[in-house]
């Protein structure tokens, strides 16, 4: 074996040819790293894309697959374990071993039966004189008489949900009666027009039209829609649906099957970094959400600090901004499928995998040391902005964490840039992390990068330059090995610290008369998307003065982390570029990185070039945003202004 020196050593270490994590013998932190999944669950079958206000029937992730061919003239299908019964000719069929030839087997030969359900081990049917029967699966059915539709003219679908019987009638009703002997009593608990069939799944009833649109009913009576027919992801004409297994099922016409799926590049992540020092501790969280409201980022930090004593102040959670992941904020002047999240998705998957992914971080942590990296992705340009030479920060930030006894690296990279842009128009409505994703995903391949996480930057008013979103993924993890491989990256020590501060701004509501005329005006533009906006955005503003809680106030959050010598500060909304370019400029001799995104995303963070301007990010936004006004022309240098005196 050769030996070699300890002066050959140092000269191996200067340049860079040893890794740090073979030969450091100190290391100045505790840290841990957690990454979930927030791809949507089987809890629900479809969900509404965030990120676009059009097209005016929305975006949604529902996915009819082939499956194959069930049977003709299928009138009506329900599932038991898995093996599908179905109506035909007024019979009830079991079909044994779909996946071989649908060997079918009569069950009853009356001839009578015009609805068919089931639930757990038994089956519901309605006959031509309006009786509702079941019987328990067996090798002969025994079947009971348990009601009558009594009230529900000419029914059309027929569920059991829960301790209820549920159905539609063929002008839209939507009935329910309690399961009880004799004659049933039937209250009508909505209309959803159209409707052709229902289901029930994850203690939700879901109805389908002739529209070929799917809705949810939602506790407050309200048919939500979440699927709709758009020749792109949804290509068939679905006249029934039933759910076995937890996976949606849709049937034509013709006796042909699908499977409903959620359209998805797979890669929406949650990602958690822990950082700790003696007592004082810090976690990054970033999130493949399109944003968040201020009171969903606030209950999961009260969470967190219940559950580990961090306080908010040292949790900073930030939005990727990708356009094609589900809505997970209110968007209260947008079409209603886009108005409120799927409480199922929000809190089953978001929030959990945002605590998971924490958990995951602090269980693991282990000594390690920092290492920061700057380097350039020239992705983007200035979207709006009128004249020449316009601002965008193409700094790259990349934060290499090296594991003690681990060769591998855990990297945070940062870039600011709208994940907007996708290859194919089809991907318009896929689920999909963007480039952000696709970043990950080539730096995860790398043989010296255990885990990538993203944090987006100041990119309010960057879109990409490539139509591609690969491409500027591709663009993106290049510049982070070569900052990795090539860059001298400086060594991160010194306490942790964290600050979470507040620059608000007043209001500046319309008038009534003014809400009222721009109501009048754009309400004569039927089938408008941007008039029906500005009509909810006047109708909202109109609610708040009957109600009195028109807001005053909006609240600009501004975090700093200080990790050592290296400086993260996040600003809330959608940060635009100079605001990058300013901060750093507080501290030109300091590592500093800017993060946009973090902790509330309510509105854009315009400039007084935007808003003099009066384009997207400084104006038309706000109406999108259901915000009151844009801000105030000095709001960058207002804002600039507070945390240079506040010297975080």
């Amino acid at each position: 074996m050769k030996v070699i020196s300890s002066i050959s050593i140092y000269v191996l270490l200067a340049l860079g040819i040893f890794p740090l994590a073979l030969t450091a013998q100190h290391f100045d932190f505790s840290v841990g790293s957690g990454q979930v999944s927030l791809e949507p669950q089987r809890n629900v079958l479809s969900l509404s894309l965030a990120g676009y206000g059009g097209p005016r029937d929305g975006r949604f992730t529902l996915k009819w697959e082939d499956s194959g061919r069930l049977a003709t003239g299928i009138d009506d299908v329900v599932f038991i374990d898995s093996k599908p019964f179905v109506l035909r000719s007024g019979d009830v069929w079991r079909i044994d071993n779909p996946a071989e030839g649908n060997k079918l087997k009569q069950l009853t030969f009356d001839s009578d039966i015009t609805l068919l359900a089931a639930e757990g081990k038994r089956l519901y049917t309605v006959n031509n004189r309006g009786e509702i029967l079941t019987a328990t699966l067996g090798k002969k059915l025994k079947w009971r008489k348990i009601g009558l539709m009594a009230d529900v003219d000419r029914p059309v679908a027929l569920v059991i949900f829960g301790k209820d019987i549920i159905a539609a009638d063929d002008q839209g009703g939507i009935w329910r009666s309690a399961q009880a002997g004799g004659n049933s009593s039937w209250a009508r608990i909505g209309n959803l027009a159209g409707v052709i069939d229902l289901v029930v799944h994850s203690g939700r009833l879901y109805g389908l039209t002739d529209n070929n649109e799917l809705a949810y009913f939602e506790p407050s009576g309200n048919w939500l829609r979440i699927a709709i027919k758009n020749d792109k992801n949804y290509r068939h004409d679905i006249h029934k649906v039933a759910v076995s297994n937890d996976v949606l099922h849709g049937f034509d016409a013709s006796g042909s099957y699908y499977r409903g799926t959620h359209y998805s590049d797979g890669n929406l992540k949650a990602g958690a970094v822990f950082i700790k020092k003696g007592k004082e501790r810090a976690i990054l969280i970033g999130l493949d959400v399109c944003g968040f409201d201020a009171d969903f980022v606030t209950g999961v930090k009260s969470e967190l600090f219940l559950k580990y004593h961090i306080p908010a102040s040292a949790i900073l959670i930030n939005a990727s901004h990708t356009h094609y992941a589900p809505v997970t904020q209110r968007w209260t002047t947008w079409g209603e499928h886009c108005q409120r999240p799927d409480s199922l998705y929000l809190y089953t998957t978001v929030k959990e995998g945002i605590l998971n992914s924490v958990r995951l971080a602090i269980k693991g942590a282990k000594d390690a040391n920092l290492f920061f990296g700057r380097g350039t992705a020239d992705i983007g340009r200035n979207r709006n902005l009128p004249g020449d030479n316009l601002p965008y920060d193409k700094d790259l930030d990349v934060i290499r964490i090296d594991y003690k006894n681990q060769q591998a690296s855990d990297v945070l990279f940062l870039a600011g840039c709208h994940p907007v842009f996708n290859a194919k128009e089809e991907e318009f409505y896929k689920i999909s992390a963007n480039y952000p994703g696709t970043a990950r995903e080539l730096l995860a391949h790398h043989s010296a990068i255990r885990n990538p996480f993203f944090l987006q930057g100041c990119g309010g008013d960057i879109n990409p330059v490539d139509a591609d979103h690969n491409v500027t993924g591709k663009k993106v993890a290049d510049a982070v090995i070569e900052v990795l491989e090539k860059d001298r990256m400086t060594r991160v020590h010194g306490d942790i610290t964290c600050f979470l501060d507040t620059v608000s701004f007043p209001t500046r509501p319309w008038a009534k008369q003014d809400l009222l005329a721009l109501k009048a005006e754009k309400e004569k533009l039927v089938g408008d998307i941007y008039a029906e906006e500005r009509v909810r955005w006047a109708n909202l503003m109109l609610s708040y003065y009957a109600n009195g809680n028109m807001p005053s106030e909006m609240p600009v959050f501004i975090q700093t982390i200080n990790i050592g010598n290296w400086k993260l500060v996040g600003v809330s909304r959608e940060t635009t570029t100079e605001y990058s370019l300013a901060i750093k400029k507080l501290w030109p001799d300091q590592l500093v990185t800017i993060a946009g995104y973090c902790n509330d995303v309510s509105s854009y963070l315009p400039t007084s070039r935007h808003i003099k301007a009066k384009i997207y990010e400084g104006d038309d936004s706000f109406f999108w945003y259901s915000q009151p006004s844009s801000f105030p022309e000095q709001v960058h240098e207002v804002i600039i202004d507070s945390i240079k005196s506040k010297n975080r």
